[in-house]
C-alpha cells in the first residue's frame, strides 16, 4: 500500500513566506478613477455577488469603471480575449467564486 501526504492549509496562519523578491504593487489610496476588473467564475450567485460588491464600491465613487469577464468554467483560466483586457485596461481586479 503507498503511503499518502496530506497537506492541511490554514488560512488564519498568517502570510506565506514570498518564494521571490519581487516587491508587491502599493495599495491605492482609494479608487477614484480605476477602472476594475470583476471576475465571476460563474458557479451558483458570482456573478450576482460581484456585481453587488461593484455597486457598493459605486456608493463610494462613481468614476469607478469596469471590465466584467465571466469564466467559461471553474476550472480555467479566462478566455485569452478576456485576460488582454484584464492586463491592458484595468487598475486592479477582483473574483468572486460561487459555490
Amino acid at each position: 500500500m503507498s503511503e499518502r501526504k496530506l497537506i492541511g492549509l490554514d488560512p488564519t496562519s498568517g502570510p506565506l513566506e514570498r518564494k521571490d523578491d519581487r516587491a508587491l504593487p502599493e495599495r491605492p489610496a482609494n479608487l477614484n478613477g480605476s477602472v476594475l476588473g470583476l471576475v465571476a467564475n460563474g458557479l451558483g450567485e458570482s456573478k450576482s455577488f460581484i456585481d453587488a460588491v461593484y455597486d457598493e464600491l459605486l456608493r463610494e465613487d462613481d468614476t469607478v469603471a469596469a471590465v466584467r469577464v465571466l469564466k467559461q468554467s471553474v476550472s480555467v483560466a479566462p478566455e485569452p480575449g478576456d485576460w488582454a483586457h484584464l492586463t491592458s485596461e484595468t487598475t486592479l481586479a477582483i473574483a468572486g467564486f460561487g459555490g
